[in-house]
């Protein structure tokens, strides 16, 4: 009896000792966050104050041992009352895998096209283009149940297929893939041109890709943007296309960050480096976002197309073009996320947790701004069903109507 009595005690004091030493190490990260967002966001003062209070009011229910996945979540849906974009916490195997072009993905893009999901786009080499699959297809089913755009794009199993008046069968199963896409140029009948931009990655826009475009870019009359699914990316690249249809170099609008002590500007410089595109942003209440000097430069006709995953750096080169060369905004209402998020640590939450914070908004050269709004849409665009299963982009064609 003495020895289970022992035994029990030096249990209960191993456990009082690891609850002890767990409380003692633990930093809640809430109150970090609420001030650290309080300090840097762009919002007013008053609107941060009131965000504030009752970002240290949900601190209070967060415990040593209450799960790194539950304190994100929460913590984002109270980043979300702020209502603005670029403002989130990740967990490092989440983080900008889009700037590192990886994802477990089937190599699917898709959308809804008269209540079908219609195969928009392969990736090559992607599990569903070895497979066989093609642009044009309609996905009936995914393991059974009624598909939609993500699943498509990220889920393992058995795919049915409807290509024209046959059905097919294929396993796909989702893998690491290195999207290897960059900036297509089609060339297209009475000298027009299609040009994808799939995302404004520095890479895409060094010298030697701009000096390509503008060999491409001679003998075109009518030219379509295409913006679709564009997400953004880097400031200096967006601002080097924009130099290539622009003749002149032009002031296209402005990050404005208003909390900042300083009353002072400067003009981004010409490098792709993101890095030194922060520290400008960093030293400076107001950014110039001014085109560059281009040896050749294109003067033809102009149409431009947006979709509702239309973002960021996309959503500034498509207002820009409308406000400059008077291109019409074809398609779908852009997502209207456009501001500056700088990335900070938070090893308070766990290894490799950073959170985003808007510190700067835009402003375009006509006042315009793009957070909350969109770009100005000039004309709604819908897609054709047997256009898009015979492999014709109905919007591409409307464009060029």
């Amino acid at each position: 009896m003495s020895r289970l009595l022992a035994i029990l005690l030096a249990v209960s004091c191993a456990f009082a000792a690891y609850h002890i030493t767990v409380q003692r190490g633990f930093v809640n990260p809430y109150p970090v966050v609420c001030d650290l967002v309080a300090e840097k966001i762009f919002l007013e003062d008053e609107q941060v104050r009131k965000w504030k209070r009752t970002c240290h009011r949900r601190s209070r229910l967060v415990t040593p041992y209450s799960p790194k996945k539950l304190v994100i979540k929460d913590i984002n849906n109270v980043l979300g009352l702020l209502n603005v974009s670029h403002l989130e916490v990740y967990d490092s195997s989440e983080v900008k895998s889009i700037w590192r072009g990886e994802a477990l993905e089937t190599g699917i893009e898709s959308e809804f096209v008269d209540s079908e999901l219609v195969i928009f786009k392969l990736h090559p080499k992607s599990p569903a283009a070895m497979q066989g699959l093609r642009k044009g297809d309609v996905i009936k089913s995914i393991n059974g149940d009624q598909p939609n755009p993500w699943e498509a794009q990220t889920e393992s199993g058995t795919y049915t297929i409807e290509r024209g008046k046959e059905t097919h069968t294929f396993d796909i199963k989702a893998t690491n893939i290195t999207r290897s896409e960059g900036v297509t140029f089609e060339k297209l009948k009475n000298n027009a041109a299609v040009i994808q931009i799939p995302s404004f990655r520095a890479d895409f826009f060094k010298d030697e890709k701009i000096k390509e475009l503008e060999t491409k870019l001679k003998d075109v009359r009518r030219l379509v943007v295409d913006l679709r699914g564009n997400v953004g990316g880097n400031f200096v690249a967006g601002l080097r296309f924009l130099s290539l249809v622009m003749c002149t170099p032009e002031e296209v609008g402005r990050l404005i960050k208003p909390r900042f002590a300083k009353d002072n500007s400067a003009e981004l410089p010409n490098d792709l480096r993101d890095e030194k595109q922060l520290e400008i942003l960093d030293q400076h209440r107001e950014v110039i976002l001014k085109t560059f000097k281009q040896n050749e430069c294109y003067r033809g006709d102009v149409r431009v197309l947006v979709d509702g995953k239309t973002s960021s750096v996309a959503e500034l080169v498509a207002q820009a073009l409308k406000e400059f060369r008077k291109a019409p905004l074809l398609g779908s209402p852009s997502r209207g996320q456009l501001l500056v998020g700088v990335w900070y640590p938070l090893s308070e939450v766990g290894p490799g947790v950073e959170i985003s914070i808007p510190e700067a908004l835009y402003l375009s050269h006509k006042k315009h701004r793009i957070e909350g709004n969109g770009v100005e849409l000039d004309r709604v665009l819908y897609y054709n069903l047997s256009e898009m299963q015979a492999g014709i982009d109905s919007w591409v064609k409307k464009a060029l109507d």
